[in-house]
C-alpha cells in the first residue's frame, strides 16, 4: 500500500511538467482514469508503478528516473503536510532513522491502517545511516529521490552510496547515506566570491574606464598632407623569357637649363676689337 499523499503528489508532478491533457493520457493508460486520490487514504502500490511506466513511455525517461525525479519533488510536499511530526532537533539522518515511526504517525493522523514500510534504517559504523529496501515493486529509485530531496529542503545535502540493488538481481536494495562534507567549504567559497566581486558600475563609468574620455578628439587637427613630389608606379608586362617583370620608377622631369651654342664663337669684328682696346 502507498499513502494517498504520494499518489496525489505524483498527479501534481505530472500536471506541472506535462500539463492536464497528458496527465489524462497517463492515467488512462495506467487504468486509473476514474480514480480520485485523497491524501487521507491509502492505495495499492501497483498504481504508482503503472503511472510511472506510462509516463516513461510518453517521455522517454526510464521508469526509475521518473520515480527518482518525482521523489525529489515529493520531499518538499511531505515536509509541508507532515513537518510538524518531525522533531526540530533532528538532522536529515535522524529523519531517515525514524522513517518507520513517521509513516505510522502519518497513517494515524488520517485514521487509516498504517501501511507496511518497505524501508528499514539503522545507524552505520561511521555515523552514516544504512537504508534497506525490499518490495516486489522494486521502486528503490523513489526512495533515493525522497532522501536527496529531504537533504536539499533541510539544507543538509547528502551522498548516497548504493551497495546492493534489486534491479541488479539482489534480494534487497541497500544504500548508505551520509552528510556531504563540502557544505561549509562551499559557503566559504561563496562568501569569498562575494567579497572579491567588484562593485557595480554605471554604463558611463564603465565606458570611461574602458575607453577613456574621447570627447575632445574632434578638436584635434588632421595630420598635414604629404609634401613628397614624386611617386612610384609599378608596371608589369608579361615576361618574354620567363624573367620577372621589372619595377619601373617614374620620376619628375629635371629642370630645363639655358641652351648653349653648338659651335664655338668666332673672332671679334674691328669695331668690337677697338672697343675692347679702349676699355683696357
Amino acid at each position: 500500500m502507498v499513502l494517498g499523499v504520494i499518489l496525489l503528489g505524483f498527479q501534481n508532478y505530472v500536471r506541472d511538467r506535462l500539463g492536464e491533457e497528458l496527465w489524462r493520457t497517463i492515467r488512462n493508460e495506467a487504468g486509473v482514469a476514474e480514480r480520485v486520490y485523497l491524501p487521507s487514504q491509502t492505495y495499492p502500490g501497483e498504481e504508482l508503478a503503472a503511472l510511472a511506466t506510462s509516463m516513461s513511455r510518453l517521455t522517454g525517461m526510464s521508469p526509475a528516473l521518473v520515480l527518482e525525479s518525482f521523489g525529489d519533488t515529493l520531499a518538499s510536499e511531505l515536509l509541508k503536510v507532515y513537518g510538524n511530526l518531525v522533531d526540530p532537533r533532528w538532522r536529515v539522518l535522524d529523519v531517515l532513522v525514524h522513517a518507520e515511526e513517521l509513516i505510522e504517525r502519518m497513517a494515524q493522523r488520517s485514521g487509516d491502517i498504517a501501511p507496511h514500510s518497505p524501508v528499514t534504517a539503522r545507524w552505520g559504523r561511521d555515523g552514516e545511516v544504512v537504508l534497506v529496501y525490499q518490495s516486489h515493486l522494486k521502486g528503490c529509485a523513489l526512495i533515493k529521490g525522497i532522501v536527496r530531496g529531504l537533504g536539499a529542503n533541510l539544507e543538509q545535502p547528502v551522498i548516497l552510496d548504493e551497495t546492493r540493488c534489486m534491479l541488479a538481481g539482489a534480494p534487497t536494495c541497500e544504500m548508505a547515506v551520509r552528510l556531504e562534507r563540502t557544505t561549509q567549504l562551499t559557503e566559504r567559497a561563496q562568501g569569498l566570491a562575494r567579497r572579491l566581486t567588484p562593485p557595480a558600475m554605471s554604463k558611463s563609468a564603465l565606458k570611461a574606464a574602458l575607453f577613456g574620455d574621447r570627447t575632445d578628439m574632434s578638436s584635434v587637427p588632421p595630420p598635414p598632407a604629404s609634401s613628397a613630389s614624386w611617386r612610384t608606379e609599378t608596371k608589369t608586362s608579361p615576361p618574354s623569357s620567363g624573367t620577372a617583370p621589372a619595377r619601373i620608377s617614374t620620376l619628375p622631369a629635371a629642370p630645363s637649363l639655358p641652351s648653349t651654342p653648338s659651335t664655338p664663337p668666332g673672332p671679334p669684328s674691328s669695331d668690337e676689337a677697338s672697343e675692347l682696346w679702349r676699355r683696357r
